[in-house]
């Protein structure tokens, strides 16, 4: 396999001045900081703004990774090395917040060929490539969140978590009810591509989406209300704690669901001493033409049992009939989390018992 070409974008701050060479400066630091495959140069063709590297010390930004400072002003008759470069960020006149990754996303639509940040991928969670379907390949609808929508109305919640919120899927048949009761909405994900579809389709003064880790969320305790999750648990590097986090951070409880595995499968790998099982479907998405890991981390049944033993306003209900890994002799005992004061078994008469919904 050819090795990934390093991608470098480059920045004139004499040009672009101090408080938009700030913005660009903070931009890559959030997009990037997880990418080594990426660059930021920064140069000047009349000296940097005066405060600039001093700014850049003492935030810090000057000591991340792939952030590169030439100090020296670079002479006119150099100066075509840089102004020929594909990725000159002051030429994009116009630049915006978080511009750097749009521009990304167009000249490099692929980060990775086994990795959700991919724009493939990320195409079958985007919102708009659904809504007007009808055949098999639909994937979301009102039916889907009619249990959130229906908690909302209970709680009336003044802030709402979405944990692997995606393009905004989940947002889109639910904004309504959100603008209706004044809530504020808050979707993290680790996807690069999903998150700047949702801030372009979606964000507003009510509605907030950001990178972010669902096993590890950077909100203080009992930060929001309410919380969900849906499709999120089995990819993320740890189920368990996802759903510690959950409860950690959503005052009257949340909603999630996962697969479980009661009895240890001979066939299954073990990840973190046994508390969750490696299973590779060896699948295909639905848009992408090449094989793909469609991989699951399924956690121990007990163990999930145990964690789930501390969660006060969630009620936890097992519910096997959808058996998504018989056909590959993997049986599991399937638990969903719903807010306990709001729970009541005949609020699910048409809920969907399937964990990946």
């Amino acid at each position: 396999m050819s090795k990934k070409k390093r991608i470098v974008f480059y920045l004139d701050t004499t040009v672009a001045g101090f408080e938009k060479a700030k913005m660009i400066i903070e931009d890559y630091a959030y997009w990037f900081k997880r990418d080594p495959q990426t660059e930021l140069c920064l140069f000047s063709s009349a000296g940097h703004p005066l405060p600039l590297k001093k700014q850049l010390i003492a935030s810090g930004l000057i000591n991340i990774s792939g952030i590169v400072f030439l100090e020296n002003t670079i002479p006119p008759d150099k100066l075509h090395r840089f102004y020929t470069k594909r990725l000159l960020l002051n030429e994009w006149v116009h630049y915006n917040k978080d511009d750097i990754f749009r521009l990304y996303k167009l000249f490099f639509p692929l980060t990775r060929e086994s990795d959700f940040d991919n724009q493939p991928i990320s195409l079958q969670y985007d919102i708009r490539y659904h809504k007007h379907r009808v055949d098999e390949y639909k994937s979301y609808s009102h039916q889907q969140t009619a249990h959130i929508a229906s908690a909302l109305e209970f709680y009336k919640p003044n802030r709402i978590i979405d944990a692997g919120c995606g393009a905004g899927a989940q947002y889109y048949y639910l904004q309504e009810k959100i603008r209706k009761l004044s809530i504020h909405y808050v979707g993290v994900d680790m996807s690069r591509f999903q998150i700047i579809k949702a801030i372009d389709l979606f964000s507003n003064t009510q509605t907030t989406f950001q990178l972010a880790d669902v096993t590890n969320l950077d909100f203080e305790n009992r930060t929001f209300d309410l919380g969900f999750t849906e499709s999120t648990l089995m990819f993320c590097a740890d189920p368990i704690k996802a759903l510690k986090e959950l409860n950690r951070v959503c005052k009257d409880g949340f909603f999630a669901s996962l697969y479980t595995i009661k009895n240890n499968p001979e066939s299954l790998k073990h990840l973190k001493k046994g508390a969750l099982y490696y299973l590779d479907t060896g699948a295909t998405w639905k848009y992408y033409n090449k094989i793909t890991p469609n991989v699951y981390k399924i956690p121990d049944f007990h163990c999930v049992i145990k964690a789930a033993e501390s969660f006060n306003n969630v009620s936890m209900v097992q519910n096997d009939t959808d058996q998504f890994f018989e056909p590959l002799g993997v049986f599991t005992a399937n638990l969903f989390f719903f807010p306990k004061a709001w729970y009541h078994p005949n609020k699910l008469d048409h809920f969907s018992y399937h964990p990946l919904m």
